[in-house]
């Protein structure tokens, strides 16, 4: 019931916008009457799939890789092209001439051109280049012995059906060959499903083993299987930590669950506890999944704290500090200070459900420790 809910509420809020940019679009373009049918029918075709897409099987498997990336795509599309189509009619209303359809043939012609432009620059930065950063990071009573540590983050990879097994080695290479004290990927290893973990852990030798390769959950994990990502990580190269720590040079990495836990209650106890993930700590540094641990470590005064999750919205302009996460989040990309605590933000290495990254390719960050003089 809870599942027909959803879909009931879905179908409400984007049927509109469906039903808009399609009437429009053949309005405005009856020459492309085909090929615009033929898109919105490929972006829906998932609405009959959509009670089964998470379950954890076969089935649901090449239904969520198939036809989930063509219907988010065509829905965001939908919604933005509606909200072009109001800005158009609002400009036309004043004059009324020529009709409609001719008066936005042009708007509605640029705006098609730049997505189409615009989806495949975004296609090839989510699928080729990879991002280094390199972020000094100076911190006060940082251990003698920790000065100059190295630490390698990756975040949100989203192993999952199509997920290149070249790409995972040339991800894992990089990190290798940046020479970090300590490797770390903060949650959203795989896409839902621990089915992909085998991928996943097939890539991670590419990273060698004498490299400590930290890992926390995060929400994707939470909603596929979290028990089973546990089990299929004992003892593998993968240290996961949940509300756990590791000490290396005398820095305590104290790795918290996940907050996504309040969206599926039967795994509370995964749930981040960072009483627990710091007790003793003399020094210790936040690994979370989710940049909202920074509030409580900020008021505990941890000096740094390390997260991933927001992709920087896979679209943004990076020397701008501008990403279309952060319309939504007050921490959204790249290095924060607030008093004496710290947060890094990774954009993501991998991408979730749509291969599109425009402004914020992948990304792997070297984090590099110094005490403050």
């Amino acid at each position: 019931m809870r599942a027909l809910a959803f879909l009931g509420i879905a179908l409400l809020i984007f049927a509109p916008f469906n039903f808009v940019a399609i009437r429009q679009l053949l309005r405005i373009h009856p020459n492309r009457r085909r090929w615009i049918l033929t898109t919105a029918g490929i972006g829906n075709l998932m609405w009959p799939f959509f009670l089964v897409l998470r379950d954890l099987t076969p089935y649901s498997r090449v239904a969520r890789a198939v036809l989930g990336p063509p219907w988010f795509a065509w829905t965001s599309f939908t919604i933005v092209y509606t909200a072009l189509m109001l800005l158009v009619v609002m400009a036309w209303i004043p004059f009324r001439r020529p009709t409609f359809a001719d008066f936005a043939r042009w708007p509605s012609r640029v705006f098609l051109t730049l997505t189409l432009g615009a989806s495949g620059i975004g296609l090839y930065q989510a699928l080729v280049p990879l991002r280094i950063e390199h972020v000094p990071v100076v911190l006060e009573n940082l251990p003698v012995e920790a000065e100059g540590m190295r630490i390698a983050v990756m975040t949100d990879l989203h192993v999952g059906l199509f997920t290149r097994p070249s790409r995972l080695e040339k991800i894992f290479n990089v990190a290798r060959a940046l020479n970090p004290d300590v490797a770390m990927i903060l949650g959203d290893m795989i896409d839902d499903d621990p089915y992909y973990l085998p991928k996943l852990l097939d890539g991670t030798t590419a990273l060698g083993p004498d490299i400590p390769l930290l890992a926390v959950l995060g929400n994707h994990e939470i909603y596929g299987d979290p028990r089973r990502v546990i089990e299929g990580l004992r003892g593998s190269r993968i240290r996961l930590l949940v509300n756990e720590q590791l000490s290396l040079r005398s820095i305590v990495f104290a790795g918290l669950g996940e907050y996504a836990v309040n969206r599926a209650p039967e795994h509370r106890t995964l749930g981040p506890d960072i009483a627990k993930a710091t007790a003793g700590a003399a020094f210790p540094i936040v690994l979370s999944h989710q940049p909202k641990a920074f509030y409580e470590a900020r008021a505990k005064g941890i000096p740094l704290t390390l997260a991933g999750h927001t992709h920087g919205g896979q679209c943004g302009i990076r020397p701008l500090g501008w990403s279309l996460a952060g319309v939504f989040l007050e921490y959204h990309m790249g290095l924060y200070r607030q008093g004496t605590s710290q947060l890094y933000i990774n954009t993501g290495t991998g991408f979730w459900f749509v291969p599109f990254r425009l402004g914020m390719t992948p990304e792997i960050t070297l984090i590099e420790l110094r005490r403050a003089s």
